[in-house]
């Protein structure tokens, strides 16, 4: 499979109400050999106020984001959805992309009327190399040389990491260089800690995860918060849904809570040292089996009282029965968003709109408009309406032309 880095420069940090400017990726093979590149920007979309700090960040001008040689927003996500179509099934890898790039690559595609899980849907998975990196940083100090922030703490950030480490003449918030300063962390790291990357390549896929979980009595999860790395012994106990598998700290003794009634073991959860650490399948976890953990991650820690309890715990039915229950009454809820952007999580449309979308691209704007009156999902009317004001509102009626505009 080969491996697509990636990554956007945007008009701010909402992926639901800012936009791509400016899209970039390089293709490669397994040995991080390039085999292809792509570049694209586009214009300010006339809904879209840009982020003063985005544009300082970026370096982009009003005047160069709206260039009318520029394409439209639409048409730079149609033709990155080809490219990208074109290169796949791959392995999608940027930085601090799960959080961010790849939130805005879906919401383009979505707000553009394509299908938007490209990167973990077809045979493609995806990787977010921010993870790889804090976890090099532990697993082998000395490789990397990881800058010191203004309060004394270790900062990963793109921009200040590669320079740190060899990146000559980078060109930081371009998305073109940030790709290329991305690429060389990547084979530094590759070639320092082969095992490292193939688990970090390996667990990019669910099913591999979902392996792993249920092999797997006892192992390392590493989970990252802002300013540090939680490293962390346990065992899966189970899942709250598809994509979430609940695993238990074996630094803390399962049986101590065997006696709490289920209103305080839901307690119990909630507050720290928490028992419970969650892991999110389909993104890409950082795992190692114990013969694979480094010796100095294993200082001061009882491999067999590990073993016993995670033994202990999972041979309990009952008691895992309850913490996964009591995890589940932890979940939080959110309520359906009155936003369109923000309802793109909000179920799947049907197959006759993804047929009437598929024609949507590929007639003249005048069709467009019968088409999106059309289409079953409001979501997917509403979105219609939008593109075509963007793109060709003379075809909107007064009505619809004010409606878009509230």
């Amino acid at each position: 499979m080969s491996l697509i880095f990636y990554d956007t420069e945007t008009s701010g940090t909402s992926s639901a109400f800012d936009q791509i400017l400016q899209f970039a990726a390089i293709r490669t093979d397994g040995g991080l050999g390039e085999v292809g590149r792509f570049e694209i920007r586009s214009r300010l979309l006339p809904y879209v106020v840009p982020a003063p700090g985005a544009l300082r960040v970026t370096r982009m001008s009003i005047e160069q984001l709206s260039d009318p040689d520029r394409p439209s927003h639409y048409e730079m996500v149609c033709e990155l959805r080809r490219v990208l179509g074109a290169w796949c099934p791959a392995a999608f890898i940027g930085y601090n992309s799960l959080r961010f790039d790849e939130e805005f690559l879906r919401q383009a595609f979505y707000q553009c009327l394509h299908p938007p899980y490209l990167t973990n849907t077809g045979g493609s998975n995806r990787a977010d190399a921010l993870h790889l990196v804090r976890a090099a940083s532990v697993i082998e100090p000395d490789l990397l040389n990881i800058p010191i922030n203004e309060k004394g703490n270790q900062t990963f950030k793109l921009d200040r990491l590669g320079p740190a480490n060899g990146c000559n003449d980078f060109n930081a918030h371009d998305a073109l260089a940030d790709v290329e300063a991305l690429i060389h962390i990547c084979q530094i790291i590759k070639e320092a800690l082969p095992d490292l990357w193939e688990r970090f390549l390996k667990f990019a896929n669910k099913a591999a995860v979902e392996d792993f979980l249920r092999r797997e009595e006892v192992f390392l999860l590493m989970q990252f918060h802002p300013v540090s790395t939680g490293s962390y012994f346990v065992t899966a106990i189970g899942s709250n849904n598809a994509n979430a598998a609940y695993c238990f700290d074996l630094s803390l003794d399962p049986h101590e809570l065997l006696a709490l009634t289920d209103d305080e073991l839901v307690e119990r959860l909630g507050r720290a040292p928490k028992p419970i650490r969650v892991v999110k399948k389909n993104a890409a976890p950082t795992l190692a089996p114990l013969n694979e953990v480094p010796a100095h991650l294993l200082d001061d820690v009882d491999v067999e009282q590990l073993r016993g309890r995670a033994c202990a715990l999972r041979s309990d039915k009952r008691l895992t029965d309850r913490l996964v229950a009591a995890a589940n009454a932890l979940e939080v809820e959110y309520p359906p968003s009155p936003h369109v952007e923000r309802q793109i999580y909000q179920g799947f449309w049907s197959n006759a709109d993804a047929q009437r979308l598929n024609e949507f691209h590929t007639v003249g704007w005048e069709r467009r408009l019968s088409i999106a009156k059309d289409l079953e999902d409001p979501r997917l009317r509403w979105l219609a309406r939008r593109l075509i004001f963007g793109e060709r509102p003379e075809l909107l009626s007064n009505g619809a032309v004010m409606a878009v505009r509230r």
